[in-house]
């Protein structure tokens, strides 16, 4: 029997190995309490993006361990640009591709509809600690000023790096050539977090003082002046706050050894011992920051770290994600191929973690990483490596974040908790069945609500109608689909490059007037199609409702 003593210096070594070090802060960024607020009004304000429909919350959400919910509407054909097939991707919704001036414009792959991220949403739970971000690590330690080009850090700025990227990308968050300067004029003139349907005591008390965006930079930086460098120091102070350090693992490592259950016990020890995952998920951050080929998919379809890097070794490696919160996240690595770890999938499905890790990779086995041994040949069994599964899934989750509560509380976006627009009714379909995009809030007051119309193919005339009833069975006049009661509506020239859908953007200011609260409204489009059986096909009706 060992002394007591040598049991308590034991418990102290254990703790002192896998206790997380202080958040690395760049001395060019320093924390402080208004910085961190402003980021954190920032990473939630749906109008941070160019049409007011994603913010940096909508694919960064706690209680999904701060990766994206959304994963069923995610669909990203892959390389082959084809649905259904081996290389599909489960990625992010982003924006309806759209142009310079704002206009909604067909996409190569998605036409009109909502363009998908080629990767899945990584977690910004424990990124502060990491020296790259992103899956390929192109959001460098060293943070260079997107509009000055000067370097502002010169290491530890990896979040600020990162920061910067989505907002102009005409994918997540911005339109085709978006700038700062259009960033920084929508910011000055729009009420924070005026989209959000609840705040947090925190954003209350900032706005209560700071109702603007101009003197929340002014208290956060000293005066009001709006840059990328700023957007991106106060981005990055807040998710530096967002440390899942709260879990049965870490009480139980501190000394509780009562915080974890004996099955979640038994899970890290395997964890340790036979299952070898520290070797890749080194505790206590359960990540080495590196970046591994695991073989998910072949190395030319994502070159990953290799297309950064221009080196072919890098070919296929992505970095190694925190373990931290993994139980909450819907979907599993870099492509989102796997479910989630608890999903009874996980013994059947190939792609799956389990299958992954059993196996010793995927379908490409040309540049597998030296780490990644098949665990079967190590006498792991399914018990086993489902024990392990659960362990992560249950000791490593940090309670606080699944029940979204301070440091991961946040507001209530408009697009997570707002019922989408209903399409309803029939439809006839010409060379493609016509449908209204309808990605843009119809929120009280935006002077820059829009909807698109996508029918057909090259130029040609499209009617889009709207009234206050719908007519639900539609009613057929002269062999066409009528879902909506037409008070009256808008006559389009529908544009296109050959091939591309046709289509045309209606911009439709909506006023301020609070008795439009839960205001039904209800389109549908009638367009010229000579592959139509009348030559007209019509899109279904869509209700969009005024809040």
């Amino acid at each position: 029997m060992r002394p007591l003593f040598s049991l308590l210096t034991l418990a102290v070594s254990a703790t002192a190995q896998y206790q997380l070090p202080p958040v690395p802060v760049p001395s060019q960024n320093p924390m402080t309490p208004a910085k961190v607020v402003l980021g954190k009004i920032l990473f939630w304000d749906e109008q941070l993006s160019s049409d007011d429909s994603i913010a940096c919350g909508t694919c960064h959400v706690p209680e999904a361990g701060g990766g994206d919910p959304r994963w069923d509407r995610g669909l990203h054909p892959g390389p082959d640009g084809l649905y259904a097939t081996d290389d599909d991707i489960i990625g992010s919704p982003g924006l309806t591709r759209q142009d310079g001036s704002g206009d909604f414009t067909a996409d190569a792959v998605f036409g009109l509809r909502r363009q998908v991220t080629r990767r899945t949403a990584n977690t910004n739970h424990g990124a502060a600690y990491h020296a790259d971000l992103f899956w390929d690590g192109r959001a460098s330690t060293t943070f260079v000023d997107p509009e000055t080009n000067q370097t502002l850090i010169p290491f530890d700025g990896a979040l600020e790096s990162q920061a910067v990227v989505p907002i102009l990308s005409p994918v997540e968050m911005g339109h085709e050539g978006r700038t700062w300067q259009e960033v920084r004029q929508k910011l000055q003139a729009r009420r924070p977090l005026a989209l959000a349907l609840s705040l947090t005591p925190d954003i209350q008390a900032a706005l209560s003082t700071s109702p603007d965006y101009p003197s929340l930079f002014s208290a956060a930086f000293g005066d009001p002046a709006i840059t990328a460098a700023r957007i991106a120091f106060a981005l990055a102070s807040y998710q530096r706050v967002l440390i899942p350090d709260d879990t049965p693992w870490d009480h139980y490592v501190a000394g509780h050894t009562t915080a974890m259950t004996p099955q979640q016990v038994q899970g890290w020890n395997l964890f340790l011992g036979i299952g070898r995952c520290n070797a890749c998920h080194t505790p206590g951050l359960f990540t080495d920051d590196q970046f591994h080929n695991l073989g998910l998919r072949w190395k030319n379809e994502d070159r990953g770290l290799g297309a950064v890097s221009n080196v072919p070794f890098d070919d296929g490696r992505f970095k190694t994600p925190t373990l931290r919160n993994a139980g909450l996240r819907p979907r599993l690595f870099h492509n989102g191929q796997s479910a989630a770890l608890l999903d009874p999938s996980q013994t059947t499905d190939p792609k799956s973690t389990f299958s992954v890790y059993m196996n010793g990779g995927g379908v490409d086995t040309s540049n597998l990483d030296p780490f990644l041994l098949p665990l079967i040949q190590f006498n792991v069994t399914t018990q086993d490596l489902l024990t392990i599964q659960h362990f992560v899934a249950t000791a490593l989750t940090d309670p606080r974040a699944a029940q979204g509560l301070p440091p991961f509380d946040h507001p209530h976006l408009r697009s997570l908790d707002l019922a989408a627009p209903r399409a309803f009714g029939a439809a006839m379909v010409g060379g493609s069945e016509p449908f209204v995009v309808d990605t843009v809030p119809a929120n009280l007051g935006n002077q820059q609500w829009k909807l698109g119309v996508a029918a057909g193919q090259g130029l040609s005339l499209a009617y889009i109608g709207y009234g206050a009833r719908s007519i639900e069975p539609a009613q057929w006049l002269a062999g066409l689909p009528w879902n909506i009661d037409v008070n009256d509506g808008r006559l389009l020239l529908l544009g296109g490059n050959p091939g591309d859908p046709a289509h045309a953007t209606w911009r439709v200011p909506v006023p301020g007037d609070p008795a439009l609260t839960n205001l039904p409204l209800f389109f549908q489009t009638w367009a010229l199609d000579p592959q139509a059986p009348f030559g007209v096909a019509t899109s279904r009706g869509v209700e969009i409702t005024i809040r």
